[in-house]
C-alpha cells in the first residue's frame, strides 16, 4: 500500500520538475504531433524526428478515431497496482568503448504515457488504491534495456512483464519494442528517444488492454 502511494506521490513530482520533466514532456508532446494511424499500421512504423528517420514497430500516435477499441471499453477502468522500474545497472547506452547511464526513472514515464494512452481510448484509470475484482489490475516490471550506437545511427530495444488481472482473467505478457534512429550521433538526445520507445511500450500495452 506504501509503495503505490510513493509512486503516485513520485508521478505528481516527476510531472512538475525540470529538467527530466522538459524531456519528457517533449517526447509526450513531439509523438502527439506525429501523423495519425492505427498502432499496428505499418504507415505509422516510419517518422521524422528531428530530421532523422525513427523506424520503430508500433506507432508513436494512434489517433482517437482509429484505436481498437471494444463496445464497452467506455466501461472499462484500470488500477495501476504496481510499476517497477528497471534496475539501474541496466540503464546504459554504448557508443563504441564508452558506455553512460542514463538516469531516468523509466517506470514513472511508462505510467504517465499509458495514462494519457488509456483515456484517449476512453478507458478509466482508477487513482489510489482499488481492490474491486471487476477492476483491471495492472502490474509492470520492466526486464531488459539495450540500446548502442554504431555507425548508422541508434538502435535500442526494451521489454518488461506485463499481467492483467480481474475477477474473469488473469493473464501475463512480455512486452517488447524497440526502435532505430537512422543518423542518430548526440549522445546527449539519449533521454528523449528512450522516452520515446517507452511511449511505444505504453502504446502496446494500451492495445492488450483494448482486446480484453
Amino acid at each position: 500500500m506504501f509503495k503505490v502511494f510513493v509512486f503516485s506521490a513520485l508521478a505528481l513530482f516527476f510531472i512538475a520538475c525540470a529538467p527530466a520533466q522538459t524531456t519528457l514532456q517533449k517526447a509526450s508532446d513531439l509523438s502527439k504531433q506525429q501523423p495519425c494511424y492505427r498502432c499496428d499500421t505499418a504507415q505509422g512504423f516510419e517518422a521524422k524526428i528531428k530530421g532523422l528517420l525513427y523506424i520503430s514497430d508500433i506507432g508513436l500516435q494512434c489517433c482517437a478515431d482509429k484505436r481498437t477499441l471494444d463496445p464497452s471499453s467506455a466501461l472499462k477502468k484500470v488500477y495501476f497496482h504496481r510499476i517497477d522500474d528497471l534496475s539501474e545497472e541496466k540503464k546504459l547506452f554504448f557508443a563504441g568503448n564508452d558506455r553512460y547511464f542514463i538516469n531516468e526513472q523509466f517506470n514513472v514515464a511508462f505510467y504517465v504515457f499509458l495514462k494519457q494512452e488509456l483515456e484517449a481510448r476512453g478507458i478509466i484509470v482508477v487513482e489510489g488504491i482499488n481492490n474491486s475484482p471487476y477492476v483491471l489490475r495492472l502490474d509492470l516490471s520492466f526486464i531488459d534495456f539495450n540500446s548502442k550506437l554504431d555507425a548508422t545511427g541508434l538502435h535500442s530495444n526494451i521489454s518488461g512483464r506485463l499481467t492483467l488481472k480481474n475477477i474473469n482473467m488473469n493473464k501475463q505478457f512480455v512486452v517488447r519494442t524497440k526502435q532505430d534512429v537512422m543518423g542518430f550521433s548526440d549522445a546527449r538526445e539519449i533521454s528523449f528517444y528512450t522516452f520515446l520507445l517507452i511511449k511505444q511500450m505504453a502504446n502496446k500495452t494500451a492495445e492488450l488492454i483494448s482486446a480484453f
